[in-house]
């Protein structure tokens, strides 16, 4: 029983670990004058990408995981237009100039606020080399027709760098250049951001496994 214990305090201490090094990158769902734009007609090709260039995060050298991601969208289409769309994660190299280093699961998406949704997918882990590196969030809807853009806007604050159906480069591919935008640095904000968590290094998770481990059973002894 208190072998158990000790094991069980180890992998909690670690899990502790791992949650502290949890950030959000993106703005969130709590825009103050939401509103849907670029609504399909049911059967016109309304796919969209948009990345948030104001709400970035500096990370580390290190490895990391997108774990979940939060969105606010709009209601069902009633005309006949699906709502796909996919979360990725992009290094801001410049003005209107990204690379993809993550990208999820392509979902229908519900209306309203929806958060911890899981980011999903097999390339949801990515490394940042020596020097760190400035990370956006984005979102797409995939092209199609009767694709439309449900994730809801706000054009009073924030910056966006937005592409269309007319002027894209898809983002889910891990390593492609993002630079072909047709409303670079565009006034509004999109609804949604993405959770990352660090990885721990694998000899540092042996170690700190092995220290608690070790504590707990001196405890044991004594």
């Amino acid at each position: 029983m208190t072998a158990n214990f000790s094991t069980l305090s180890a992998l909690s201490a670690l899990g502790l670990l791992a949650s502290a090094s949890a950030v959000t990158i993106g703005f969130g769902t709590a825009l103050p004058a939401p509103a849907q734009d670029t609504q399909s007609d049911g059967s016109n090709n309304q796919m969209r990408q948009n990345i948030n260039t104001t709400d970035t995060v500096v990370l580390g050298a290190g490895t990391y995981q997108a774990v979940s991601w939060s969105y606010l969208a709009a209601p069902d289409a009633t005309n006949g237009a699906t709502q796909p769309v996919f979360p990725f994660l992009t290094i801001f190299n410049g003005v209107e100039n990204h690379t993809v280093v993550a990208f999820g699961l392509t979902i229908d998406t519900e209306p309203g606020v929806n958060s911890d949704v899981a980011f999903g997918g097999d390339n949801n882990t990515f490394i940042i080399g020596a020097g760190g590196a400035t990370i956006a969030a984005g979102m797409q809807n995939p092209e199609g027709n009767g694709h439309q853009n449900s994730i809801m806007t706000d054009t009073s604050f924030g910056i966006t760098d937005h592409a269309n159906s007319l002027n894209f480069d898809e983002a889910g591919i891990v390593g492609a250049t993002l630079d072909s935008f047709g409303h670079g640095n565009l006034p509004r904000t999109y609804g949604f951001s993405i959770e990352v968590m660090a990885v721990p290094e694998p000899s540092t998770s042996l170690l700190s496994l092995i220290t608690v481990a070790g504590f707990c059973g001196m405890r044991r002894r004594r």
